[in-house]
């Protein structure tokens, strides 16, 4: 449902906005389209600039967006080249062949002293583990993280969390999608501990192998990752987790935010005043 609004609401912008600029641009007839008719209202009062900022805009939207989504997908290119420069192939193999049961994850291990467990990538995500996690794991610690880093390479989390962030930063006028997107990345994380716990039967695993990357956690290199497209183990939402993990039957709130609802409802709400007087 997160994934859903957060996504939804700047895809029917983006659909909109590329509407009006295609009738600014090329002289498209596109009636429908609530920021046509903004524009048309302006014009009539006279307010020609304000018609030209709308289209600068609408533009910079769409360059801002690409250019935000074009850096990520360069800077998780250059991740996974260094990645695969320092793969452990024979651990990779292990794991691979392993786990082959589980819809063919691929997994990449890192010759890394220091513990590393996450998912990365956009089209074809793999998990990326460190050989100094797998020798600090036991065995039904293993699995639970493997089985948590499944679940965000099946729902492609890091490719949904990537476009949560990048709609949020460049829509702030709709405030609530940059709170959409922060609650997205502690669910997916609750989501995600489920399936380990579903798998293992119980939250032993999940919780202690947390606990335990938690106390090791050092600077690695995956430390400059924050523009890259990837769902780490554990760098989101642990005090929830933790809690949650504690007591399994206990539901996770999310705080709505009032404020961030109010105005971007607002922002929708004078769109469709504008949409009905003019058609009127």
């Amino acid at each position: 449902m997160l994934f859903t609004v957060g996504f939804g609401i700047p895809l029917l912008v983006l659909v909109q906005m590329f509407m009006y600029a295609m009738y600014k641009l090329f002289g498209w007839d596109i009636r429908l389209n609530l920021l046509w008719l903004c524009n048309h209202w302006m014009s009539r009062m006279g307010w020609m600039s304000v018609g030209h900022f709308l289209l600068l805009l609408v533009l910079l939207t769409f360059a801002g967006t690409s250019w935000l989504l074009s850096v990520r997908m360069i800077q998780t290119r250059a991740a996974m080249a260094k990645l695969r420069s320092m793969e452990n192939h024979i651990w990779s193999e292990r794991l691979n062949a392993r786990y082959e049961h589980l819809r063919r994850p691929r997994f990449v291990v890192v010759e890394q002293s220091s513990p590393v467990a996450f998912t990365i990538g956009l089209w074809r995500p793999c998990i990326v583990l460190s050989t100094g996690l797998l020798h600090m794991l036991d065995p039904e610690e293993e699995e639970a993280v493997v089985y948590h880093e499944v679940h965000h390479l099946w729902h492609r989390d890091p490719l949904k969390t990537t476009l949560l962030s990048v709609f949020a930063a460049m829509m702030p006028y709709i405030p609530v999608l940059k709170h959409t997107s922060q609650q997205y990345r502690i669910v997916r994380e609750i989501l995600a501990d489920n399936e380990a716990i579903e798998r293992t039967g119980n939250a032993v695993g999940i919780g202690s192998a947390l606990l335990k990357l938690l106390r090791a956690c050092s600077p690695s290199i995956v430390e400059s990752r924050t523009q890259i497209i990837q769902s780490s183990f554990a760098d989101t939402s642990v005090n929830v987790r933790i809690s949650r993990l504690l007591d399994p039957e206990r539901d996770v709130k999310l705080r709505l935010p009032r404020y961030a609802i109010l105005i971007s409802a607002t922002v929708f709400l004078l769109l469709s005043i504008l949409f009905v007087w003019s058609i009127g």
